[in-house]
Formats: C-alpha cells, sequence, structure tokens
C-alpha cells in the first residue's frame, strides 16, 4: 500500500495507464497530473479545469484527456495538445481501439473526436437538453467497442418527474441500439460503466449503485449501503468485482455474481471522491478530499 498526496485541493479523477505504473490525478486545484507510482515526485502536470474535470487515459497510454469547462487531449510523452475544444464534458471516455474519444456534459449532446489528430466525428446523438429530456452527463463503450452508451431523464407521462434511461447507440452509424429504463429514483448517474463482459451497466444514482442487464433491461441490482452519495466505480478486468467509493472514508469491494459487499478497506485520507482500477487488475487506487491518494495491491 502506498499514501501520496499530490494536490492540496480535493481529487476529482483517477485513472491508470495501461502498465498499471502511472497515474493521472485531476484535482480542484486546477491541474491534471502524471504520476509514476514508484516516484510520486516526477509528476507532470497539465491544466486542469476550475469544473470537477473527469479524465481518462488512452487504452495505450498515448494520449490523456480531461474534461470540465473545455476537453483537452494531450500527447503523454511530448505533452503537445490534439485537442482543445471548448465543449463543456462531465465525462470522457477513449473507444477500447484508441481510435475516437467521447464526451458528453449535462444537458449536452455527445461529442466525438478521431484520433490521432483530433478530427471530430459525427456526434449529436441524443441532442441537446429539452423540457422533454436532458442528457445526464455519463457515458461509457461497450468492452468490444461497438456501442456508446449514454443515460438520459426522459420526461414521465404524467409529467410529474423525469425519470433515468440508458440509451445506447451504434458507434459506427450513430443510430440507436436500445434504450434502458435505469430509475432508482434517488438521482441521475453522473457516471456509468459497462461489465468486462457487456452484460450489464452500474450507474452511480445517488446513493445507490443501480445494475441494469443490457440485453433485457432488467434491473439486476440496487445497492444502497447508507445515505451517502457514491462518487466513483470501478469493475476489476475479469469481471468478478465492483470497487465503488462513497463520500464516506470507506472503499466497498462488491462481488458481481451476488452483488453482496464481501470486504472493505478505510484509510485515514479523508471523505472519498474517486477510484479507478489498472487495466492488469494488480493495483488499484482511490483518492479524497484531502487531495491523497491511496494505491494498493488487489491481490
Amino acid at each position: 500500500m502506498q499514501i501520496f498526496k499530490p494536490h492540496k485541493k480535493p481529487i476529482y479523477a483517477l485513472a491508470f495507464a495501461p502498465d498499471g505504473r502511472t497515474l493521472a490525478t485531476s484535482s480542484g486545484d486546477e491541474t491534471v497530473n502524471l504520476w509514476p507510482i514508484a516516484d510520486p515526485s516526477a509528476v507532470r502536470t497539465f491544466s486542469g479545469s476550475r469544473f470537477a474535470s473527469p479524465i481518462a487515459l488512452s487504452p495505450d497510454g498515448r494520449f490523456l484527456a480531461r474534461g470540465g469547462y473545455g476537453v483537452a487531449v494531450w500527447d503523454t510523452e511530448s505533452g503537445a495538445a490534439v485537442i482543445n475544444d471548448e465543449v463543456y464534458a462531465q465525462t470522457v471516455a477513449f473507444a477500447p481501439d484508441g481510435a475516437e474519444i467521447a464526451a458528453v456534459g449535462s444537458g449536452r449532446a455527445l461529442r466525438r473526436w478521431g484520433l490521432p489528430k483530433g478530427k471530430k466525428l459525427p456526434g449529436g446523438w441524443g441532442g441537446d437538453r429539452t423540457p422533454e429530456r436532458f442528457p445526464a452527463g455519463a457515458l461509457a463503450y461497450s468492452p468490444d467497442g461497438t456501442v456508446l452508451a449514454t443515460t438520459y431523464g426522459v420526461l414521465s407521462a404524467d409529467r410529474s418527474r423525469f425519470d433515468s434511461y440508458h440509451l445506447l447507440w451504434d458507434r459506427k452509424t450513430g443510430k440507436p441500439r436500445g434504450e434502458l429504463v435505469a430509475d432508482f429514483k434517488f438521482d441521475h448517474p453522473g457516471m456509468i460503466a459497462f461489465s468486462p463482459d457487456g452484460s450489464v451497466i452500474v450507474g452511480n444514482f445517488g446513493p445507490v449503485l443501480g445494475v441494469v442487464d443490457v440485453k433485457t433491461g432488467a434491473k439486476v441490482a440496487a445497492i444502497k449501503p447508507g445515505t451517502k452519495h457514491f462518487k466513483g466505480l470501478a469493475f476489476t478486468p475479469d469481471g468478478t468485482r465492483l470497487i465503488a467509493v462513497n463520500t464516506d472514508a470507506a472503499v466497498r469491494v462488491y462481488d458481481t455474481a451476488t452483488w453482496t459487499e464481501t470486504t472493505g478497506y478505510e484509510w485515514d485520507i479523508g471523505k472519498l471522491t474517486a477510484v479507478a482500477v489498472a487495466p492488469d487488475g494488480l493495483r488499484a487506487a482511490c483518492g479524497s478530499d484531502r487531495g491523497r491518494v491511496v494505491v494498493w495491491d488487489l491481490e
């Protein structure tokens, strides 16, 4: 286990490089940093955003992306900016093949760019906010890269509330592939993730982790350990565990066969705000409102 303090203000998001040896962090101090885990002092710093900046690293580690008030993508070796767009983004995600990046903001339609040149691709799927429907700001690529999922609030038939839906889009054509009811009554999700086998989507619905079957649309589980809102979730690469944090001090680990909590960890670093799992499945990391990060071995 390793604890260090890469930022003076709260950690917003974490992302591992493909080899699991480098960690990206974004913070309220308006910086995004790349840290060699073996030597956190050898940091490289990129510009952040005054909004809670989501971040992502491409599958090959070549590009670092940051959202917030503007989407930026940098070449991690040269530091050169590949994309610098003023569009607001609550979530940024790379396609599994690394050929594109997508971004979506609350109330904003999906945007996409091709890599490595950063050319704008067809987007706008789902549209911007209307009186009847609004993007909730979450997106995820399916593990095989053929589908993009975004989450929307849709005005109910009696016009008394907005229900949550996961909308599935064909990545190649932009045509709708499905619509999954994902209304867990507490909140619209700020983040979603496909399981590694692509069978379910998990989202943070306030204090609930909501699990929906992709093929049938059935609600598989609604996990509510308390009243604190979830701030981060990540599957292990083998799909057997989901690791999640909310705004208390505990990391919770769930068995995805039963969706029951099997173990947990607690360190004195403050309220937890983000979590990430290394692509090789050997390490995980969480960040806190005190700007501190814990990296630990999963096995």
